[in-house]
């Protein structure tokens, strides 16, 4: 196993060129009490670049979702759970997409597998993160172009705690062997932020540390929006949670530990550009 630390030179080398016509990404989350993932989420998406996010909401909150930013497409669920019909009522009626991020807070009673079994088969990039990321779902995933994305508890909720601290190559190793088991690749948020495909491991440089709610949400959008450009899962995540370190660390230098995660998706864009520079 070989651990790679993810340097701005690697950032710059796989961020894709610029080009938004025809990259298209579906956001699914929420509930009736929370609206933050998939608005994070989709917005995080958009900021990579692509030209249409549309998000998957239980009808209940449709209407709020929209009033938040007139720039996501937003597709009200006929059911407040994600159903195997709601799943139907996505395929049928989002089409042409090249990632999709299953997201936080959407309550699944038996469709979030049909949902991801479907779009994988259909050559759409797979981004899970927190309820989207069960074994269940992954189990339909091997092979896929995929990454679940987990904190250190959902990572443990999945695939079993670890007790206190590891070292870099115990973690690494962890995370090497689910990635294998499940067959696509994982990526860990967190102290250790890092990602692998089932044989190397991506080291990214921090890893996130403290954090306010929502950024991992945003870790979910910008990776999604990044595979529907072309990166593999375990790259997407990788340079994802850098980036948004990068944006967390702008921030903190200029209102220390005073702001939320909107905040950060504002910083976004001024990070991702600097990308693009080295490009050219």
């Amino acid at each position: 196993m070989e651990i790679r630390r993810v340097t701005v030179g690697d950032l710059a080398t796989w961020m894709p060129a610029k080009e938004r016509r025809g990259h298209r990404v579906l956001v699914l989350g929420g509930n009736w009490m929370d609206h933050r993932d998939p608005v994070l989420a989709g917005k995080a998406a958009l900021y990579s670049g692509v030209e249409e996010v549309f998000l998957a909401v239980p009808g209940k909150i449709a209407d709020s979702v929209r009033c938040l930013s007139p720039d996501l497409s937003v597709v009200p669920l006929p059911d407040q759970k994600l159903t195997r019909g709601a799943a139907a009522w996505i395929l049928g009626h989002v089409r042409g997409l090249d990632a999709a991020y299953l997201g936080a807070g959407f309550k699944d009673a038996g469709g979030a597998v049909h949902l991801a079994r479907e779009l994988a088969a259909g050559g759409t990039g797979l981004v899970l993160g927190s309820d989207g990321a069960r074994r269940e779902v992954l189990g339909v995933l091997r092979g896929a172009r995929a990454v679940a994305i987990y904190d250190e508890v959902e990572f443990g909720r999945e695939f079993g705690a670890w007790s206190g601290e590891l070292g870099d190559e115990e973690a690494a190793e962890r995370l090497r062997r689910a990635a294998a088991d499940v067959g696509c690749a994982i990526a860990m948020t967190g102290r250790y932020g890092m990602a692998s495909d089932g044989g190397n491991v991506f080291a990214c440089t921090p890893g996130l540390r403290a954090k306010p709610a929502g950024m991992d949400s945003i870790v979910g959008g910008l990776a999604a929006g990044l595979m529907a450009m072309g990166l593999d899962g375990s790259k997407a995540a990788s340079a994802a949670i850098s980036i948004v370190e990068l944006a967390a660390d702008s921030l903190s230098e200029r209102r220390g530990l005073h702001w939320g995660a909107s905040a950060l998706l504002e910083e976004l864009p001024g990070v991702l550009l600097k990308f693009d520079y080295l490009r050219s």
